[in-house]
């Protein structure tokens, strides 16, 4: 059997067309139905479609006729992740960073793992520092170790992890996160001035987000600017009505509890 169904395949997948994808996948597979690699592509085509049960039956089928494939290790660990199951999750990050070690962006899911599932930081840190030794610039490995960091109100470190985060120039989806958790480890540090300075910042990157302007209005209420914090506290209420930190600041302003 030719490889040209696999191409299609994964020439789909590049584009999420995944319906498409897996027309090809299973037309190879119908040739040659013990080809772990097709498998494991067509796993990773449900995982993405979300039918997450049928890919973890394929993911399993690929890994019985070859185990020692720790991409599809990570694959079943990512699904089972996906499922809730963290345990099973776990193990088989292991499984898959026992087999090949470098790779980074398993080390940072199983950081991520062990921060939102297991409040395990000091192991999750050292899950992250691991995949940085490999990729200095996963900018997820070291917004979630600043975010570990500040769980154990190590601020010092965390601020340093926000500081590498935001010397790396690419966009990412935690860039107005690092500039929320900064603003607020300089403001339990009581430094209200530097705190705003970086909120700021935060805010010329992402100018409608509810978040930023509700952490700028506990910043500015906390440092007995009521009529500027009034005023982000009603531009987040604005921009998104369910912000609960917004609504629990206005609730405290109208009870005049933070005068």
């Amino acid at each position: 059997m030719g490889t040209e169904y696999i191409e299609k395949g994964i020439s789909f997948v590049n584009q999420k067309k995944y319906d498409n994808a897996l027309e090809c996948f299973n037309k190879h597979l119908e040739a040659d139905s013990k080809n772990s690699i097709v498998l494991g592509l067509k796993a990773l085509a449900l995982m993405d479609l979300n039918r997450l049960d049928e890919a973890l039956i394929y993911i399993s089928k690929s890994l019985d006729i070859d185990s020692s494939n720790y991409e599809s290790w990570a694959t079943k660990g990512e699904i089972f992740r996906r499922l809730n199951k963290n345990r099973e999750a776990l193990h088989c990050f292991d499984l898959s960073l026992q087999i090949n070690p470098k790779q980074s962006k398993t080390w940072t899911k199983r950081g991520f793992l062990l921060i939102n599932r297991y409040g395990q930081f000091i192991e999750a840190i050292n899950s992250f520092d691991k995949g940085l030794e490999l990729n200095p610039k996963d900018k997820n490995a070291i917004y979630f170790k600043a975010e570990a960091y500040f769980a154990l109100k190590n601020y010092k470190k965390a601020l340093g992890a926000c500081d590498d985060y935001l010397k790396i120039t690419s966009a990412n989806v935690f860039d107005s996160n690092v500039y929320s958790l900064k603003t607020k480890i300089l403001m339990i540090l009581n430094n209200f001035e530097e705190a705003l300075a970086v909120i700021d910042e935060g805010l010329k990157i992402s100018p409608d987000d509810d978040s930023i302007y509700a952490t700028k209005a506990m910043i500015l209420l906390r440092a007995h600017k009521y009529d500027e914090g009034i005023e982000c506290v009603n531009k987040a209420l604005e921009l998104n009505s369910s912000n609960v930190i917004a609504l629990k600041l206005r609730n405290n302003v109208l009870k005049g509890n933070l005068r």
